[in-house]
């Protein structure tokens, strides 16, 4: 969490909890870092929970990272992306699209009912020198203080305390003024799992968590691909295919460099790796049906 004013116009911060969601925060981080190094905006990945005692509490996370962001002094823009959400077009002119927005507090996608003040927060970005934001997270913040540490050591499940997005909608819809200067953006540019800016896998798009996480790394790399940006490190990559393929890893660093120097090398390693894959699984064969074929052991002598 930052402490003192960011010197960047644009914070962009991603959180989860070091349980359920570090994996897929891992994955996700690799884009939105990028696209923060490309353009020069401050880059906070947070995995832990900051108020709370279970998993689910790291969504209040972004309301206590954006209380302390406020108390720097910061009037710059803040983004929020779950861990869910990765930034696919690292190339989009941010500063150019929020140089039109300054009138606007939040940019946020609608929920269901379409209301001003039914927002989806697992995208967002805030205009902190807009007065609104400020008097928003200085609400959503009392509202997260307001709930007894028992209260929350008691509520191990979603929903048996509010949640960080139930709260700003019930302050949104107790004060309506606050929620008139908000934007609703369309999912085909955020919150979207096919947005052209940031894109989001809700679980509504995917309700198998392994085939949630499977599906985020794929459209990351795909993402990463198509715009030409590094994919997955060497090391994770040969060691993956290793491991998938029940052999010894890489024993040291010259072996990866060797193996990855360019695809020609790569296309060899590959060969090898097949071919001694093969050969594993002959022997294992060879070795179950001499198992097959010895006799049964005689009965103890009684």
């Amino acid at each position: 969490m930052l402490l003192l004013k960011p010197e960047e116009d644009l914070v962009l911060c991603q959180s989860a909890d070091p349980v359920n969601y570090f994996a897929m925060l891992r994955s996700t981080a690799k884009a939105t870092q990028d696209f923060c190094v490309r353009q020069n905006v401050r880059y906070l990945c947070l995995s832990g929970v900051l108020r709370g005692y279970h998993p689910w509490h790291a969504c209040y996370n972004r309301i206590i990272i954006m209380h302390q962001l406020m108390q720097t002094g910061f009037e710059g823009w803040y983004l929020h992306l779950d861990a869910d959400a990765f930034v696919h077009d690292p190339e989009f002119d941010i500063r150019g699209y929020l140089a039109g927005a300054g009138e606007h507090s939040f940019i946020f996608t609608h929920g269901a009912t379409r209301e001003p003040w039914d927002v989806n927060d697992g995208v967002y970005l805030a205009n902190f020198a807009h007065p609104h934001t400020r008097t928003i997270i200085a609400r959503w913040m009392q509202r997260l203080e307001a709930i007894p540490a028992e209260r929350l050591k008691n509520a191990a499940e979603w929903y048996q305390t509010p949640c960080d997005q139930r709260m700003l909608h019930l302050l949104l819809r107790a004060e309506p003024e606050l929620a008139s200067q908000i934007r609703h953006e369309h999912p085909r540019f955020i919150n979207g799992q096919n947005s052209s800016f940031i894109r989001q896998v809700l679980r509504a798009h995917e309700r198998d968590p392994a085939l949630r996480l499977m599906k985020i790394a794929l459209q990351v790399e795909h993402s990463m691909a198509l715009r030409q940006r590094g994919g997955e490190a060497d090391v994770a990559l040969l060691c993956g295919i290793s491991r998938a393929l029940g052999l010894p890893l890489p024993k040291t660093p010259a072996d990866i460099q060797a193996a990855t120097r360019d695809q020609g090398a790569l296309l060899e390693h590959m060969k090898a790796l097949v071919a001694e894959a093969r050969q594993r699984q002959k022997a294992e064969r060879a070795a179950a049906r001499q198992q097959e074929q010895r006799p049964p052991a005689p009965p103890p002598n009684e």
